[in-house]
């Protein structure tokens, strides 16, 4: 396949947004890991790296239907036309970079905002610009992403509260082995998580990737290999040299947690973002392990959780999506002018 400049141009600044995830979200996986001191922060970040790198082949035999969701936020009729190609081609570049700036921008005020939404956000506002509200596919938006933003992090809170509570039940007695015990089992249940959080996020850059294939040659095919390791690697570079931010604040934040409460919350998560994969919904990991944190806490008692941080948390998880569509659709205007 032949492709031109601005089509590895745009597959960098693709990748770039993969990375800022990878310190934005991906450091979800270790946050509470990390805080309960089960593993050293190097030791931590270095483990999920490699998992979050490896991950994303795993698409070879799972599927891919959150890229698929990804690459249908706009419909394809709207950009496959070669006649529109540099339409297209700015359309991609303003969503992308749309989700960057609001990526950097939460991640340097340690809020845990969410990746997803921001790329979702970005892409449907520079899709809405470049060909019109209705080539948007607000079916799946509607369904797959604003739907989502509400169920996830509910059913995160309830299944982390319940969690806890079982655990609580079953290890009343349990004596100082019991802290042993979650000191290892939660390494696992961290690799679970990275797992997980990879192969949601890596499809997302993926699906973008398959858009701008479908502009440049027309392609309709699946993922590419070098495409799902090039998501792993940003994703882990991300992970491995970033994050200590939204670690703090996801980590202690919220909930000062020890390592049951990071069993219970990394299961959870974990759990939650496995259904979302397998039904195509691009979900937010940090929404989700936030919220599970929430649950945890509240079922040890109420009155420990930061309800001041859960706000500030809660406001970004709202705004994200209205306000990366509106900056994806003025970027458009731009992006048009140089492409």
């Amino acid at each position: 396949m032949q492709y031109s400049v601005t089509f590895w141009v745009l597959t960098v600044v693709i990748f770039g947004f993969t990375y800022v995830n990878g310190f934005h979200d991906g450091c979800n996986a270790v946050a509470t890991l990390i805080a309960s001191r089960a593993m050293s922060p190097h030791k931590a970040l270095a483990l999920a790296a490699t998992v979050e790198f490896l991950t994303p082949l795993a698409v070879l035999v799972i599927g891919s239907s959150v890229a698929d969701t990804m690459k249908s936020i706009v419909y394809e009729s709207a950009y496959i036309d070669p006649a529109v190609k540099h339409t297209a081609l700015a359309f991609i570049a303003a969503g992308i970079i749309a989700a960057i700036l609001w990526n950097v921008s939460t991640w340097l005020l340690g809020l845990p905002a969410s990746s997803s939404h921001a790329l979702v956000g970005g892409v449907m506002g520079a899709g809405a610009a470049a060909f019109g509200f209705m080539q948007v596919n607000w079916y799946n938006i509607l369904v797959k992403v604003v739907l989502m933003i509400f169920l996830t992090p509910a059913v995160g809170f309830i299944c982390g509260f319940l969690v806890m509570k079982l655990i609580n039940l079953l290890f009343r007695n349990a004596g100082k082995g019991a802290n042993k015990f979650f000191n290892i089992a939660q390494i696992f249940n961290m690799i679970f998580l990275a797992f997980n959080h990879s192969f949601n996020d890596s499809q997302k850059s993926v699906g973008i990737i398959l858009l701008l294939m479908g502009v440049e040659l027309g392609y309709t095919g699946p993922a590419p290999v070098w495409a799902l390791l090039c998501a792993g690697l940003a994703l882990a570079m991300g992970i491995a040299f970033g994050g200590f931010r939204i670690i703090k604040t996801v980590g202690t934040g919220i909930y000062r947690v020890k390592p049951q409460h990071s069993f219970a919350s990394q299961l959870t998560a974990g759990t939650v973002i496995m259904l979302s994969s397998l039904i195509g919904a691009p979900v937010s990991a940090s929404q989700i392990v936030s919220s599970s944190i929430m649950g945890v806490g509240s079922a040890e008692r109420v009155s420990a959780v930061r309800w001041n941080t859960v706000k500030k948390i809660l406001s970004s998880w709202f705004f994200t999506l209205p306000i990366v569509g509106v900056l994806g659709y003025a970027l458009f205007f731009i992006m048009r002018i140089f492409l």
